[in-house]
């Protein structure tokens, strides 16, 4: 029978084998966990991007070598700091506000921010996920941020590009219509010349008074034709005013018949198929007529020298699932649609020509013409709508713009020229400031204003106005000012009087579009008339004022 020591010593050894049993397991753990942490520190420093992971608190479990160079600092020195002991406090505080953020929700995390680096400004794309044990709790994040700040040049510059393109292509064609428009406008003053001149002899010889009137119709229906055209030149150039609201586009190609006139072959037999009743579409009107003015242009130039036939159709379309032969790898969202369709009997295009067709600068033209199709179709584009495409070489070419219906009656665009006329008994009286400095407007202005009844006072400058107003304010009972001056703009003016009377009638006139003054005349007391005007239309404009 053993006795007490012999049963302690195997008591002592079995307790030393057990012992050296955990010992082991704590060893193979432990050696699991050094080869766990080198595969996970393998992995990030592998990551050619900034990757690092933190624990709950925020410290820093591992980082890789390209979040050490960006911090400037040794990687093991960053071990157990948090970004307050590395970044500045701004940046420090939102990063961990981000991590919280993935800690509470769950979630993973991405961002695109820009960081100021002295007076460098880089752009991050930064991603954070949770970090789960076992068990499912959530005991860290690892996160991973990729300078991407050559890629948001990258693209600023391309932007920019694209828009000194537009810019060239816009004046390139602006100089096609030019001439155009010149081309009319000179056929316009042989008419207005020659009825001047027989004006002229038949007041000499006395003739019948009918037959002075109907050459003097015919001078201000030139006139008015005139006036038309140099408003569609201004619209067309759209003076860099984005004016998105309901338009129908049969109106706008009604309103730009005169324009296209003057803008293609000779040889050229337009057709139009436009559909009554077209729903409008919400869309920048400049914009929408230089997408017209180039698919026109574009079919008129596919003609070459030959006579031929353009058609124009209007329509609309339900998109369900895709479109056949629509350009460009986005599809159109289901919906209903406004076509517009422009369809030569041209030329048409090689298989190699329509690959290249939407290309930035690419032309078939000696010379560049146009705003190009690429930038048609970053317009169409810009407005939820698609492109599609069909031609045979030798045969002709369709292009079909689709624009997402507004799903409402388009409005009728309204001229200065047909709104309702006041009645022609109406007359003025008080004393009227006219400011212009063209000598021929302020000669012919005083005398209509005149003939309605009011006294005249017209100056040359914006200083004579302001010396004037000042010398004869309390008798003053409105202001006609034009805004563009040598000295003084109209707008400094205005600015001026209002300081003086806040309550003077002011009717501001210019060349330009209403657009151009929209900021002066949302005021009361403040209304807009563009240059050139019919008399009726002078007197709508000092009635409406003047109550």
């Amino acid at each position: 029978m053993p006795d007490a020591s012999t049963s302690g010593v195997v008591e002592l050894s079995a307790r030393v084998l057990e012992l050296e049993q955990r010992l082991s397991q704590l060893a193979d753990a432990e050696e699991q966990l050094s080869g766990a942490k080198a595969q996970a520190q393998a992995l990030l420093d592998n990551i050619p991007h900034m990757a690092w992971m933190k624990n709950t608190r925020g410290a820093f479990l591992a980082v890789n070598e390209g979040f050490a160079r960006a911090c400037g600092q040794e990687r093991v020195d960053i071990l157990g700091k948090t970004d307050r002991d590395i970044w500045p406090l701004e940046h420090a505080e939102r990063y961990m506000a981000d991590d919280l953020r993935v800690i509470a929700s769950g979630e993973k995390f991405f961002v695109e921010e820009p960081i100021k680096e002295g007076s460098d400004i880089k752009w991050f794309e930064t991603f954070k996920t949770p970090i789960r044990n076992s068990k499912g709790l959530i005991i860290g994040t690892v996160g991973l941020a990729r300078d991407i700040t050559d890629r948001k040049r990258a693209e600023e510059q391309r932007r920019q590009l694209e828009r000194r393109m537009q810019e060239t292509q816009k004046l390139e064609s602006l100089g096609v219509l030019a001439g155009g428009i010149a081309h009319d406008f000179n056929n316009l003053l042989v008419g207005v010349l020659a009825n001047a001149d027989l004006v002229l002899e038949s007041v000499e010889r006395g003739e019948d008074p009918k037959v002075i009137v109907g050459r003097v119709t015919d001078i201000k229906n030139a006139a008015l034709h005139a006036a038309g055209l140099t408003t569609q030149m201004l619209a067309y150039s759209g003076r860099g005013h984005f004016d998105v609201r309901p338009i129908s586009i049969n109106e706008m190609i009604h309103g730009m018949g005169h324009l296209l006139g003057a803008s293609i072959s000779k040889k050229a037999h337009v057709h139009y198929e436009l559909w009554p009743g077209l729903p409008a579409v919400q869309a920048d009107v400049a914009q929408m007529r230089q997408v017209i003015m180039n698919l026109i242009t574009n079919a008129s130039d596919a003609l070459e020298d030959h006579t031929g036939t353009i058609l124009i159709r209007t329509g609309t379309a339900t998109i369900r699932d895709s479109v056949y032969d629509l350009y460009g790898p986005t599809p159109l969202a289901a919906g209903n649609y406004v076509f517009l369709e422009v369809s030569d009997d041209g030329c048409g295009m090689t298989d190699d020509t329509r690959a290249r067709l939407f290309e930035p600068f690419f032309t078939t033209k000696f010379t560049g013409r146009g705003l190009g199709l690429s930038t048609v179709q970053g317009i169409v584009r810009g407005h939820g709508g698609g492109i599609a495409l069909r031609t045979t070489p030798g045969e002709g070419t369709t292009i079909k713009v689709l624009l997402p219906s507004a799903d409402l009656p388009a409005p009728a665009l309204e001229s200065d020229f047909t709104r309702p006329r006041p009645n022609a008994e109406w007359t003025g009286s008080g004393l009227v400031l006219l400011v212009d400095d063209d000598e021929r407007v302020r000669v012919v202005t005083e005398l209509l204003l005149r003939s309605i009844g009011f006294d005249v006072l017209a100056v040359a400058t914006g200083h004579q106005a302001l010396r004037e107003f000042d010398r004869r304010a309390d008798d003053l009972r409105l202001v006609m000012l034009d805004l563009t001056m040598p000295d003084l703009g109209g707008d400094q003016v205005l600015s001026e009087l209002r300081k003086r009377r806040a309550d003077v009638p002011v009717l501001l006139c210019s060349g330009y579009s209403e657009e151009d003054a929209s900021q002066w005349i949302s005021r009361q007391g403040t209304s807009f008339l563009q240059k050139p005007y019919p008399f009726d239309l002078l007197k709508t404009r000092l009635r409406d004022l003047l109550g």
